[in-house]
């Protein structure tokens, strides 16, 4: 090797290990601001990381370094998964499967078996890669590309079955095929990953699980997979000395078969498994099947007062893809006394049924108004019936409650009921109420009457004018007939002068003259009827209004 060979070379090593080490070194410092917490700088790095490999893979691209181009993109598109750039994770991974099928060339130009399978072996983890970002069409594509375009040159059983790889794993998709996709897997675990080893490229073999993990979900996808809830069911009022069943319902609301499931107890010392397996295996669940495991534990031994115990279920499952899934019920807490709570609660239930009976009957001899009290009282008796049927049912909590709630409702109308001085203050509260009905009710009234009573006066009054004009016209009248009875008797008085013999007649106007009905007397202020009337009318305002505004005094 020439000098000058030889520094260029040198100059070359430099230059790759300062390209590789740019994007480690904020990788490691990411690493440390992670660890310290400083979230800010992890993922200022981070991006600092992703850019240096970046532009390592750039210029290992312009020098025609296709693959270290790859491993640099591939390492930018972990960063960015890592950060959660999604979209620049792809175009990473991307850009690095074109550079390693440009890579695959490199050999492939040689012509040689060796050089061909590591040239294959390169461009079917290009095509892993594209299966893995999701573009699993350009992946099967590419694979039949190098393999139509490379037809001379893969002359190797075990060359051509590398190239047939990802076109194995479409046809298991198409077909949803899991037998076909368990070929493809193991060859591209035991033979693609080998040949990956020869072109010293297995940094790339991640990328193949990648790729093959996509494959499943693809897969998964198609299938009818399991999927598996559990509720664990353990009983309440236990005792010390008492057998406790407790039972696991695990049910498939999937849509294919639970494979393998292993399920498993786990209690807290101080309990005894008494029946039951404390690990059960079951092959097949089919979906919408429901699988109750019981087992029947007891207290190790009887102690006094309460005591909390602790029961979990663990288990896992697998599908026709063999991906594990894991199942877990509880943890649920068991609680253990030396008593019987439902038969404590009975008792207190009778104990207030008794006094929520003395209560309504207390209710019914008070001066307060029974009838919403006694509305209550009737809602806890209907309550209390209610709890003994939650006792029956085992909602000893429910139950509980509900004595509480009617005690606490009792002592609040007791205290109610024995209140000599709000007893005092509603019968106060109730006469003010009357008496302010009656007042609101009787003013009304008395104003109404003398409303009345003053429109008659002035009725009264109107007549007057009325009875003046008829006391004239009599007057008027008797004027007239006095004079008319004046002229008979000058008539007569002339004929008498005339020696005629009128004296009946004087007589009898003399009579008529004298009589009283002709006698006008003055006239008078007020018709006498009409003086009687306002008169009468008068008095009765006035004794009504005394009357009235006396009742009102005493509403006061």
């Amino acid at each position: 090797m020439s000098e000058e060979r030889a520094k260029r070379w040198i100059e070359e090593s430099q230059k790759d290990t300062m390209r590789q080490s740019a994007g480690r070194q904020h990788l490691m410092r990411a690493t440390e601001a992670e660890t310290k917490g400083d979230v800010p700088t992890a993922d200022r790095e981070y991006a600092l990381a992703a850019e240096a490999f970046l532009k390592s893979a750039g210029e290992y691209r312009d020098s025609k370094s296709y693959k270290k181009a790859s491993l640099n993109m591939c390492a930018a598109g972990d960063v960015y998964s890592d950060i959660g750039e999604a979209s620049k994770a792809v175009e990473s991974f991307q850009l690095a499967a074109e550079d390693l099928l440009l890579a695959s060339n490199e050999h492939l130009m040689w012509g040689e078996d060796t050089e061909t399978s590591k040239g294959t072996a390169i461009a079917m983890a290009a095509c892993m890669i594209y299966i893995m970002i999701g573009k699993e069409a350009d992946g099967f594509y590419k694979a039949r590309s190098f393999a139509a375009d490379n037809a001379s040159k893969l002359r190797l059983p075990a060359i051509v079955r590398l190239s047939q790889i990802p076109q194995m794993l479409e046809s298991a998709i198409q077909s949803v095929n899991l037998e076909a996709f368990a070929s493809a897997e193991n060859a591209a675990v035991t033979e693609l990953k080998a040949a990956l080893a020869s072109a010293n490229s297995q940094e790339l073999t991640k990328y193949v699980d990648r790729g093959l993990d996509m494959v499943r979900e693809l897969l998964r996808g198609k299938l009818k997979v399991p999927n598996l809830s559990s509720q664990l069911v353990l009983p309440v009022d236990v005792t010390f000395t008492e057998e406790i069943p407790v039972k696991v319902m695990i049910t498939n609301s999937g849509d294919g078969e639970a494979l393998n499931l292993s399920v498993e107890w786990h209690f807290d010392d101080g309990l005894k498994l008494i029946s039951g397996d404390a690990t059960k295996v079951v092959n097949t669940l089919p979906p919408g099947d429901t699988l109750d495991l019981a087992v029947v534990l007891k207290s190790a031994e009887a102690l006094i007062g309460m005591k909390e115990f602790s029961i979990l279920v663990r288990g896992s499952y697998g599908d026709k893809l063999k991906t594990t899934y894991s199942l877990q019920a509880g943890p649920g807490t068991l609680v253990l006394k030396d008593y019987k709570i439902s038969e404590k609660l009975l008792q207190d239930a009778d104990v207030t049924d008794g006094r929520v009976s003395v209560l309504k009957d207390t209710i019914q001899s008070t001066e307060l108004e029974a009838e919403p009290l006694v509305r209550i009282v009737d809602g806890l008796i209907a309550s209390l019936k209610q709890g003994r049927s939650d006792v029956e049912a085992g909602e000893l909590d429910s139950a509980k409650a509900r004595v509480q709630v009617v005690n606490d409702m009792v002592d609040a109308i007791d205290s109610i009921v024995g209140d000599d001085q709000l007893i005092k203050k509603v019968k106060e509260q109730k006469e003010d109420e009357k008496k302010a009905f009656a007042k609101e009710k009787l003013t009304p009234v008395l104003n109404d009457i003398i409303e009345r009573l003053s429109t008659q006066e002035k009725k009264l009054e109107a007549e007057v004018q009325d009875s003046f004009k008829e006391w004239d016209d009599i007057a008027s009248q008797k004027n007239e007939l006095k004079s008319g009875a004046k002229r008979i008797k000058d008539i007569a008085d002339n004929l008498a002068l005339s020696g005629a013999d009128v004296t009946v007649l004087q007589s009898e106007v003399d009579k008529v003259l004298n009589h009283s009905f002709l006698v006008v007397a003055e006239r008078p202020s007020t018709p006498e009827k009409v003086e009687m009337a306002l008169v009468v009318a008068r008095s009765l305002r006035n004794e009504i209004t005394q009357l009235l505004e006396s009742k009102k005094a005493e509403l006061e």
